[in-house]
């Protein structure tokens, strides 16, 4: 809606559309001349708007754009990294908890088995 009440005075007044941008007259104003080292220039009555400039400021844009996915793509990576780690830590302790029970019921079976030698022995 703002670029709509932006553009229409401009397409009601003495505006332009010509090869270099948007300007107050129809046909560019350049000059072309040949200095003394004999190197082309040209000099041009500067536009309302220049296609060049906008497109700087769209690619300034995109390239802020990019900057923050990059950043927001680095962060998300150092997350899944750290995450990783932690079910890695979790896993290894896992299995630190199996392997204790295991060895508390062999050591169980074993006493068991002792008390049962014991009782045999004994009778």
């Amino acid at each position: 809606m703002r670029a709509f009440i932006f553009a229409l005075p401009l397409v009601f007044s003495a505006c332009y559309l010509n090869e270099r941008g948007i300007s107050s007259t129809y046909y560019n104003d350049c000059k072309a001349y040949y200095d003394a080292a004999g190197i082309y220039h040209e000099g041009c009555e500067p536009n309302i708007i220049e296609f060049s400039d906008a497109k700087k400021l769209v690619n300034a844009k995109k390239t802020a754009v990019q900057q923050e996915l990059e950043r927001a793509n680095q962060e998300r990576a150092k997350d899944e990294a750290a995450i990783d780690k932690l079910e890695e830590d979790f896993q290894k302790e896992e299995e630190a908890i199996k392997r204790a029970t295991r060895v508390g019921e062999l050591a169980n079976k074993k006493e068991e088995q002792n008390n049962q030698e014991a009782k045999d022995f004994g009778e």
